[in-house]
């Protein structure tokens, strides 16, 4: 990874005082060169801006929007100009800013300034690259047309809520923790609760919800082949837990319950444990946790 990028959305708010926005584009500053990258919703797609806000005029929008394009357009042309053409151009930046020394972050912090505009920048982050137009391309395809946000994500954020209260009411929640980490520098994975023990680099056990709840048998193969995928690529790796139980949400009925019931059978001969996301007693027997026997002095 060689660029780090600060990155913010481009928000359009055209009532402050409520807070209601939709983002329509992204820009990013390079940390080393200050080259600017930006890009922005194509003016005449407003079907969404028109659903949240449609009383608001919107020829005022598409100007707004359009003087924004020009803005950002002119600046990047006057901070790009030290770009050196024969490098790796523009997805590497290979320029040098003779005026400001490296880490600079007076030009992201210019363009990412409050203002009194509908226009705003909503979130600010950094992250590393070795593309950065493909950075900018990712974040737009995030932050603007809401690729890779599926409702098995939110789905299955509550299902870690709901085993992080039953953790809590047997006294449980104090050994398990997020590991976002589990793995190798290769390869690794996230585990929403883990039980990892002082002088242990892998979870001795982990417990990870799993949607199967979805509309479609496809679905429901889709995202359970990725789980079987990832238990077989940390035991190839020996970094599976001793212990990895998947607590899982599933369809009971048509095609739907056969496809759950292949995906659950597939985490077993895979060696994993499954439990029903009601089977409460399963569930905290397995997270139970034996705590080493505590020596005491006794005088004498």
């Amino acid at each position: 990874m060689e660029l780090v990028l600060h990155y913010a959305t481009i928000g359009y708010r055209p009532y402050e005082e409520i807070g209601e926005f939709v983002n329509v584009g992204v820009l990013a500053v390079e940390c080393r060169s200050r080259y600017l990258g930006y890009r922005l919703l194509p003016a005449q797609r407003t079907k969404r801006v028109r659903s949240c806000f449609p009383e608001v005029d919107i020829s005022l929008y598409r100007t707004g929007l359009r003087r924004l394009d020009n803005e950002l357009s002119t600046l990047a042309i006057e901070t790009n100009i030290w770009s050196d053409d024969s490098g790796t151009g523009k997805s590497h930046p290979a320029q040098t800013d003779l005026f400001f020394k490296e880490g600079n972050t007076e030009l992201f912090q210019h363009v990412s300034r409050p203002r009194n505009s509908p226009f705003f920048h909503p979130v600010k982050g950094t992250r590393l690259t070795n593309d950065m137009d493909a950075a900018i391309d990712e974040l737009f395809a995030k932050y603007v047309e809401h690729q890779n946000l599926t409702p098995i994500d939110y789905e299955e954020k509550k299902l870690v809520r709901d085993l992080k209260v039953m953790l809590r009411k047997a006294k449980l929640d104090r050994y398990y923790r997020e590991c976002p980490r589990v793995g190798s520098e290769t390869y690794h994975v996230g585990i929403p609760l883990g039980y990892l023990p002082e002088g242990h680099e892998t979870p001795v056990k982990a417990i990870k919800p799993l949607n199967l709840t979805q509309s479609s048998p496809t679905r429901i193969y889709t995202h359970g082949d990725e789980w079987i995928a990832k238990v077989n690529r940390l035991r190839s790796l020996g970094m599976l837990p001793d212990e990895f139980l998947f607590a899982v949400s599933r369809s009971n009925e048509g095609p739907e319950k056969q496809a759950a019931e292949d995906i659950c059978q597939g985490l077993i001969n895979a060696g994993a444990q499954v439990a029903e996301i009601h089977e409460v007693e399963k569930i905290l027997s397995f997270a139970k946790v034996d705590e080493p026997e505590v020596l005491e002095l006794v005088a004498e």
